[in-house]
């Protein structure tokens, strides 16, 4: 019996040191699962920050460049704003310029204008009333000399520019208004204005 007790406690003791021997690998095995996850974390971790730090830099960049684009777009419009101010400018002292002074400018842009002499000019209602009573008579006598049949006459008609006139020949009309003659010419000096302003 003393046999069976001696082979009963070493199957127990060898029970005892293989659960031991597991227990030690198993933890063994646990702490470098948990040591390889926390390495896995760091590195995820550092990698998320990296790219986070990435994006912030990119995202930083674009804020920059559109900020840059609009200051552009920004100063390009004040610039535009500018030209456009000094071209209203220009109809406006035209248009403010003294009756005699601004007669003869229109007188000698129809005079210019003219192909037949007998062409009808059209007036905004405010130049109809400015112009003198011998305004069509002056034109015709300055076609006459050019060689030109002076048969010019005032239309009745009046059109809502702010100056010049609309030369009117048939149902033709050309429009030498102040707006449309700036209109045409601007792209021609549109870079020495800017130049000049700037």
């Amino acid at each position: 019996m003393a046999g069976v007790e001696k082979i009963k406690e070493r199957i127990l003791e060898e029970a005892r040191a293989q659960a031991e021997a597991n227990i030690k690998r198993a933890e063994e095995e646990a702490a470098k699962i948990n040591e390889e996850a926390q390495k896995e974390a760091a590195a995820k971790k550092a990698q998320i920050l990296e790219k986070a730090k990435q994006e912030a830099v990119d995202v930083k960049k674009r804020l920059k460049a559109m900020a840059e684009l609009e200051a552009r777009k920004k100063k390009l419009q004040a610039r535009q704003e500018v030209v456009d101010e000094a071209f209203n400018k220009t109809i406006e002292k035209l248009n403010s310029l003294p009756d005699r002074e601004y007669e003869e400018i229109i007188s000698q842009m129809i005079v210019n204008s003219v192909e037949s002499g007998s062409e009808e000019i059209i007036l905004s209602p405010k130049d109809k009333q400015r112009i003198s009573p011998g305004f069509i008579e002056n034109i015709n006598k300055k076609l006459s000399q050019k060689g030109i049949d002076g048969k010019i006459k005032l239309s009745e008609e009046t059109k809502n520019i702010s100056g010049g006139f609309i030369l009117k020949s048939g149902d033709i009309e050309i429009n030498n208004s102040f707006e449309a003659i700036i209109r045409m010419k601007r792209e021609e000096v549109e870079a020495e204005v800017i130049k000049a302003l700037f």
